[in-house]
């Protein structure tokens, strides 16, 4: 390893001027106007001198000095894109109205800190679900991509994913309305095969949403509706948007259904959000039987506490309410069995 034996500094001072000869310092009376020089200081001795430029170093010099012109139009031309970019990031930080949608997964907190108990299962049920969570997130936000400079994909459908919650937001329009529901039907489809049941709150608002910046009073809104109102694994509208998307689609689906306490909530069970126009009981048979088998082997499972439990036999009830809308579905009810499954283990 070699000890360095001097520092290079920029500092203006009355030193003494040296030049190198064969490897040896050499005393000189001046320095030379068109000469460059460093002024260095031994570590060793603590002396400090000027010493000129060898031909060499000139020779470099020279070339740095000509690539640093010659890169000017780049730099200023990228000072330039990174002013406007800021300027026009500055100008976008203003609230829109938006339709926001704040998500928590359901015993995500639960399977992080008991997978010690069963490392290998846990582990891949949250790395299959954040998976699909990543993939809904890229999707989602990659599809004003696909479209030319200043246009937004219908509705400017937008996810950010934190923890175990997820906010989706999208322009308050039919645009908006469809893109959200389609991803809150391939969010519910996808983790609950893993069994990861969702609750949320879908409130209209102001709101900033820019990739993973997002904040408003509208996302504040939407998390009390979500942990004070929602309760069971539904996700649910706030009143003013219940009193306006109740009905059926002109598409024949039902995307909101009423529940005993006055709110509308996502309808993810049934194929296509309860399309009538899909009547084939087989689709409706592997769609509904994975979710009853979910919910009889929660029923089962001893390591289940009850208050999680409470959360599948609200979805048992959901589930044969469902049942009951379809009669030649092909699929038995489920409510009673997996009481008697929990009362029996």
């Amino acid at each position: 390893m070699h000890e360095p034996k001097s520092l290079t500094v920029n500092l203006v001072g009355d030193y003494p001027t040296f030049k190198k000869v064969d490897g040896k310092l050499v005393p000189l009376d001046s320095r030379d106007p068109s000469k460059r020089y460093s002024l260095t200081s031994d570590v060793q001795t603590g002396e400090t001198y000027y010493l000129q430029y060898s031909d060499e170093e000139e020779a470099q010099a020279d070339r740095q000095k000509a690539e640093w012109e010659a890169s000017a139009p780049t730099r200023e031309a990228e000072a330039k894109r990174l002013a406007e970019e800021a300027e026009k990031f500055e100008s976008a930080l203003k609230y829109q109205k938006r339709i926001v949608a704040f998500i928590d997964i359901l015993g995500w907190k639960n399977t992080v800190l008991t997978q010690d108990k069963n490392s290998g299962a846990a582990v891949k049920a949250l790395g299959k679900t954040l998976a699909q969570l990543k993939w809904v997130a890229n999707h989602t936000n990659s599809l004003n991509g696909l479209l030319p400079d200043k246009q937004k994909w219908p509705g400017n459908p937008l996810m950010t994913h934190f923890s175990d919650s997820l906010v989706i937001s999208t322009n308050d329009d039919v645009h908006g309305k469809d893109a959200l529901q389609n991803a809150l039907f391939v969010l519910t489809s996808n983790l609950i095969q893993f069994g990861f049941l969702l609750r949320g709150g879908v409130v209209r608002g102001e709101l900033f949403h820019d990739g993973g910046l997002v904040f408003g009073p509208a996302l504040i809104e939407a998390y009390q509706l979500e942990n004070d109102v929602a309760s069971a694994p539904r996700v649910i509208l706030s009143k003013e948007l219940s009193a306006e998307w109740g009905t059926r689609e002109n598409s024949g689906s039902l995307p909101w259904i009423p529940s005993p306490d006055g709110y509308l909530f996502f309808n993810f069970l049934p194929p296509f959000m309860g399309n009538k126009f899909f009547t084939d009981p087989s689709l409706w048979q592997s769609r509904l039987e994975p979710i009853r088998n979910l919910i009889i082997s929660m029923a089962q499972n001893t390591e289940c506490l009850e208050s999680v439990f409470a959360k599948y036999l609200w979805l048992a009830g959901y589930f044969d309410a469902v049942c009951d809308e379809k009669l030649d579905c092909g699929v038995n009810k489920v409510l009673q069995v997996a009481a008697q499954s929990r009362w029996r283990r």
